[in-house]
């Protein structure tokens, strides 16, 4: 549009040039309004202004644009063909010269494509040949000069226009190949970042996404702070809950099942984990986390056959009913473990829950890498407070949650009643679990004999856990 517009006024400057020029060549008598080339000019000088403005308006469509433009300089071309014509008189001659003008200024200036191009020539040659040999000149083989002047000029107009468009069109391939390959690379980079974290026997995400994910979190304590905005309209849970799970007596089972069995045992317990936290989502107890936040609840292969998850929470209270509702689903599989005093595979969870404020202690520090390190260092104070709750689990006699009490930086508070407290519903709990799987500890251990079926997904080169 920018170049049109410029042709535009080009072709005002060499009208006006042609009005200087008829005036000058004018008798002195002569009043300007008499001289019919001269308001004519004028009259094709309006006409380009107010096709400027109709370009400026954007009200063509670039088609529609190229063929106004066409028009108009074929439009030129006739009102000085027009006036060879009509007055018969050298000057009128002597402009049509000077026609070649027009289509270096449409091919070159204003930069018009090349099949337009060859339109424009054809039809100015179309133009000037027939004024030449339809008109009778004052001098002899004037016609055939004029006719080779303009042809010279479109010639070489047109040998500027291909390789000006050969070099857009190659520039704008080469441009998008580069953004293809960008494209591919781009995605191969994706993919390898997406099996980097994650675990190809259990298909969860590992260790690894534990930091994205804490950082995801990181964003909402920001939020939080901030205040709610329009793009976040829910505010966060003022929580976090981060779980280790373990699965009980495993180095037994796999002495006694194998290792095949064991990594079946562990995807199953996988998907159990996962598929759990995705219904306790739905019902909305782990959070009112949608769209892509929904990856901030998910549950990881921390190694071996630790799981952790790092989900966003009300309270404590919320937190526990999450870790026991994914304990009891690892017991409702009804996994066969000889080994195990159930006789079932079960699950021991450590929970630390920590205030989302927790996250902007390392707020402030401008270097992207301080931050990082500042996000996986606590990472490792919650995952050792996790840990100790995890093997308080296990000192009492596995299969259940326990809590460790903290403030999420590494130091676990003094709290003799809680922890009292937590001993005496540790020890309710043995007693109720004891109670009502005694009598069915007989018929399981039959059972136990039967080996596991395999339902995992076919996937190449699993490691054995």
């Amino acid at each position: 549009m920018s170049r049109a517009v410029m042709g535009c006024w080009s072709l005002i400057i060499f009208q006006l040039m042609f009005v200087l020029y008829d005036t000058v060549y004018a008798p002195v008598a002569m009043p300007v309004t008499e001289n019919r080339a001269v308001m004519l000019r004028l009259y094709v000088c309006i006409a380009l202004a107010i096709l400027v403005l109709v370009l400026k308006s954007e009200v063509c469509r670039p088609v529609g644009r190229e063929a106004l433009l066409v028009a108009t300089l074929w439009g030129v071309i006739g009102l000085a063909a027009w006036l060879a014509v009509r007055e018969n008189h050298l000057r009128c001659f002597l402009e049509l010269y000077a026609l070649g003008v027009v289509p270096l200024v449409g091919i070159v200036l204003m930069q018009l494509r090349f099949v337009a191009a060859l339109v424009l020539s054809a039809g100015g040659m179309a133009i000037v040949i027939s004024v030449a040999l339809g008109v009778t000149m004052p001098y002899a083989h004037m016609d055939f000069a004029i006719a080779f002047v303009f042809m010279a000029f479109c010639l070489f107009s047109l040998i500027a226009s291909f390789r000006i468009e050969f070099s857009a069109r190659h520039a704008y391939l080469m441009t998008s190949i580069d953004q293809l390959r960008l494209q591919d690379v781009e995605s191969r980079n994706a993919e390898l970042q997406e099996m980097a974290c994650l675990d190809p026997l259990t298909q969860l995400y590992n260790r690894r996404h534990l930091i994205e994910v804490l950082k995801q979190h990181h964003g909402d304590a920001q939020q939080a702070k901030n205040g709610v905005s329009a793009s976040h309209p829910v505010p966060p849970l003022p929580c976090l809950a981060l779980m280790m799970m373990d699965v009980d007596h495993f180095k037994a089972f796999n002495d006694h099942y194998g290792h095949v069995a064991g990594d079946n045992c562990l995807y199953q317990i996988a998907q159990a984990l996962q598929g759990t936290l995705n219904r306790e989502k739905g019902a909305g107890i782990a959070g009112a986390l949608e769209g892509d936040e929904a990856a901030l609840a998910s549950v990881v292969r921390f190694g071996g056959e630790e799981f952790t998850a790092l989900v966003a929470v009300r309270d404590l209270e919320h937190a526990r009913s999450l870790a026991e509702a994914m304990r009891y689903a690892i017991k409702s599989l009804k996994l066969p473990h000889r080994e195990s005093e159930l006789g079932v595979v079960t699950l021991s969870v450590g929970l630390c829950v920590i205030p989302l404020s927790r996250l902007l202690e390392g707020e402030g520090m401008e270097d992207e890498m301080t931050r990082d390190m500042a996000v996986e260092t606590l990472l490792s104070r919650w995952v050792d407070q996790a840990d100790k709750g995890l093997y308080r689990a296990k000192r009492h006699g596995r299969n259940r949650t326990c809590v460790q009490r903290g403030n999420g930086s590494g130091k676990v508070r003094a709290q003799a009643s809680d922890d009292l407290r937590d001993g005496l519903h540790d020890d309710l709990h043995d007693e109720r679990q004891a109670a009502q799987q005694g009598e069915r500890q007989n018929a399981q251990y039959d059972e136990q004999k039967a080996e596991l079926p395999d339902h995992r997904p076919p996937m190449g080169g699993a490691g054995l856990s």
